[in-house]
């Protein structure tokens, strides 16, 4: 299955999809593939049984929230002034927790997600996707 479609049915992006494939959290393989269009995909190759499980795994996930350091981790962005930019513009949503402002783990994916789908209307790389390999 192409990757892009596997981010859109977990809701997850592909940054973090491959992530969790190179950590060994999820079982399964990438690949490079053509399309209908004759143009490179990465695709991933995954049983029923992981596909289930990361389903699962990926709601629970999204549910969670994370200090503002662990999501600028989550990001791959060390400057934590683009992280107060983001929760301020809404594109990011925060909770407070305990006296501390939380990010809620999905509406990082959802940026993610929108940065990547973005990146490939304007027809850039799949950056993230190569650096992991």
């Amino acid at each position: 299955m192409p990757l892009r479609e596997l981010s859109e049915q977990v809701r997850l992006s592909r940054q973090t999809i491959v992530h969790w494939i190179d950590r060994h959290l999820i079982d399964a393989d990438l690949r490079w593939a053509l399309d209908e269009s004759n143009e490179e995909v990465r695709v991933i190759e995954l049983s029923e049984g992981t596909l289930d499980f990361l389903k699962g795994f990926a709601a629970d996930y999204r549910e969670d929230t994370v200090s503002r350091t662990e999501a600028r981790r989550i990001l791959r962005q060390i400057d934590r002034k683009k992280i107060k930019k983001l929760i301020r513009a809404g594109d990011v949503q925060d909770v407070e927790v305990d006296d501390e402002t939380k990010i809620v783990v999905g509406s990082i994916e959802d940026f993610m997600i929108e940065r990547e789908q973005s990146r490939r209307e304007n027809g850039e790389a799949e950056e993230e996707e190569e650096e992991e390999e």
